[in-house]
């Protein structure tokens, strides 16, 4: 009994441990419900999440990658670095993040493990390099992952290259406009891409004018080789200095000192010119060579000045000489003395004419150029310098030889090659303070002429040797300028031809100009045979010296031109009105009335009673430059410079009439 009731209270255990056994089981088969369904849950979100992962990663506008954080190799990336970098998946996935990056030292490698073992991740400016060479700026990002179990680095690469140009631009543009000097872009075919503030005021034209213009409708015509020259140079990477003349919107010529080099301007080759205005360093440049010019002659003028007392006894002399024979009766021997007088007057008129030459040198721009006789021009030039080395007290000996007085032939200005052997003389000169020897010589050989001044004065250091045609440049201190032999190199240039220096200290110096050959001019007809001998010409002679007017009259009373004087221009104009002349010669500078005055008095009352105009001749002894078309304009039609022989003038006169 007592054994049935031990099993009894077995069995109630047993049931009591199987309904817990049951009610625990069923808390874990909902547990492994729950658990499964969070699983479900969590699985379904992996999934989804790697494939929003891929989809960003697989369309990303922007470079992503990923590398090995040991090796650096790359393990994976996205279509837009494929793209973006040039190269193939596969080729990017044998490459390692150094074949891509410009690297500074060992920077990449430690910036890697950084991002591994602490997790930093900062943004920092690279430089990626394509498959084509092309360097590009990026901000670069990464974080550290796990990709096929092993410690990885994602990249996320943003190509900042546009936005580094526009600042870059923004700099270059604040800049490019804050140059008071024009700027100007262009492209190789001369069309203007971009100008500054500066362009537009020095040329008058607003920006959008110069937008819409070439460059060749602001450069002469005769200098649009130089800018196709300068922008071969340009093209080929070279950075050019040059000058040239811009024609403003008044078309007034502008000249200015270009430097040009190649830039790139939008993305297409173009060259940048930065100008600078040269008209006030010409206007300056051109008064110190004036003035010493001046200063030459100043140093010259004790000497011109025992010339002139020369030549001045010689006519007090022959005029005396005159004049006793006259008295005495003897009237055929007063010939001599009265030539030996007008010999005299032409050596005044020579010595004049070379200081007036060499004052006034380039600046005649009323003259053309034309071929002339170099043998002649160094003659001229050494008796100009006389005054310098000779016959003078006080001066240290010195022998000067002029060689090769042949023909050699030039075609340009005389007084311009006449102002550089001047300079060149000059300086010889200088050179030997205390006395030595110079030699003058020119000759032709092989289609140039050669000019050659030699001294054997100080020398010139080695150092100096290529500056000494640069302006300014001076050893002589505050007596000279420095543009002496700068405008000699201009003047030689201009006649397409070359100046070089040789020398060494202690023993003297050579320069050797040389000029392109020309052929001899032909002979200038015989102006006397233009118009036949017997034509009686009248004219009529307008001046408010009465000596010139009395002479002219004796002169030619007996002969084939009729003349008829008034003192001055009123009385001038008075007798142009109440008779016809063949030709009027005029003096230009006169009280009350000036010849250019006459002239256009003359010129309009012409036109006004339609008959025709005589030929208008301006007598003058000034040597000032008188602008041609204001000549025209006025209806002068020839200069006659004083003094002059009263045959030429008749020879003048038959032509200005024919």
């Amino acid at each position: 009994m007592h054994e049935i009731k031990r099993l009894k209270a077995r069995v109630d255990e047993i049931e009591t441990l199987l309904e817990i056994s049951e009610r625990k089981a069923d808390i874990l088969t909902n547990l492994l419900k729950e658990a499964n369904a969070e699983f479900e849950r969590a699985l379904d979100l992996v999934t989804r999440t790697e494939r929003n992962f891929r989809a960003v990663f697989e369309n990303a506008p922007e470079a992503i990658y990923i590398i090995d954080a040991e090796t650096r190799k790359i393990l994976d990336c996205n279509p837009f670095t494929v793209t973006w970098l040039g190269y193939s998946r596969e080729e990017l996935l044998s490459m390692k993040v150094d074949d891509i990056v410009e690297s500074r030292g060992d920077d990449v490698r430690v910036n890697i493990r950084k991002a591994v073992d602490f997790g930093i991740v900062r943004v920092q400016e690279r430089k990626y390099v394509k498959k084509d060479g092309t360097v590009v700026d990026t901000e670069v990002t990464g974080t550290p992952v796990e990709y096929g179990g092993r410690p990885c680095v994602a990249i996320l690469v943003r190509d900042i290259t546009e936005r580094k140009q526009l600042e870059e631009f923004s700099r270059y543009k604040e800049l490019f406009e804050s140059v008071s000097d024009p700027v100007f872009i262009n492209d190789y075919q001369g069309n203007l891409l971009e100008v500054n503030e500066g362009a537009c005021q020095l040329t008058e034209y607003a920006r959008d004018q110069l937008l819409h213009m070439p460059i060749r409708h602001l450069v002469r015509p005769d200098q649009l080789q130089i800018v196709a020259d300068v922008l071969d140079d340009v093209r080929r990477g070279e950075t050019v200095q040059f000058e040239l003349d811009f024609m403003n919107r008044r078309g007034q010529p502008i000249p200015f000192e270009f430097r040009s080099r190649c830039i790139t301007y939008h993305g297409r080759p173009a060259a940048l010119s930065v100008a600078r205005d040269l008209s006030i360093r010409r206007k300056l440049e051109e008064t110190l060579i004036r003035t010493e010019r001046l200063t030459a002659v100043g140093e010259m003028a004790t000497g011109v000045a025992h010339n002139f007392n020369n030549l001045l006894q010689m006519i007090m002399g022959a005029a005396q000489a005159a004049l006793s024979r006259l008295d005495s009766g003897k009237i055929g021997k007063c010939r001599e003395p009265i030539v030996t007088i007008l010999r005299s007057c032409d050596r005044g008129t020579d010595i004049v004419r070379r200081i007036r030459d060499f004052t006034h040198g380039g600046r005649e721009e009323t003259l053309e150029a034309r071929g002339f006789n170099v043998g002649e021009v160094v003659k001229e030039a050494v008796e100009l310098t006389k005054p310098l080395w000779e016959n003078l007290p006080d001066t240290p000996n010195y022998d000067v030889r002029v060689d090769g007085f042949g023909e050699s032939f030039v075609y340009g200005r005389p007084s311009e090659i006449y102002e550089v052997l001047v300079n060149l003389i000059k300086n010889a000169f200088d050179a030997m303070p205390e006395g030595g020897a110079l030699n003058v010589s020119s000759y032709s050989d092989d289609g140039k002429v050669y000019l050659t001044v030699s001294d054997t004065g100080q020398g010139i250091p080695k150092e100096n040797l290529q500056r000494v045609f640069e302006p300014f440049f001076t050893t002589k201190g505050s007596k000279s300028s420095g543009l002496g032999l700068s405008s000699s190199y201009g003047l030689v240039k201009k006649h397409h031809g070359d100046i070089m220096v040789e020398s060494s200290v202690g023993k003297g110096t050579t320069f050797t100009v040389v000029l392109p050959a020309a052929t001899r001019p032909d002979a200038a007809p015989d102006e006397a045979g233009v118009i036949g001998a017997h034509r009686n010409i009248k004219l009529l002679l307008i001046d408010d010296e009465i000596n010139i007017l009395k002479s002219m009259e004796m002169y030619f009373e007996d002969g084939e031109m009729e003349v008829v004087t008034a003192l001055g221009g009123a009385a001038g104009l008075q007798e142009f009105f109440r008779g016809r002349f063949d030709a009027i010669l005029c003096d230009m500078s006169m009280d009350g009335m000036n010849g250019l005055e006459i002239a256009e008095g003359v010129k309009q009352y012409c036109e006004e009673h339609n008959i025709p105009k005589p030929a208008f001749l301006i007598h003058t002894g000034w040597y000032e430059r008188i602008d041609p078309q204001e000549l025209e304009e006025k209806g002068v039609d020839r200069v006659v410079t004083k003094p002059v022989r009263y045959e030429e003038i008749l020879q003048i006169i038959r032509q200005a009439v024919s």
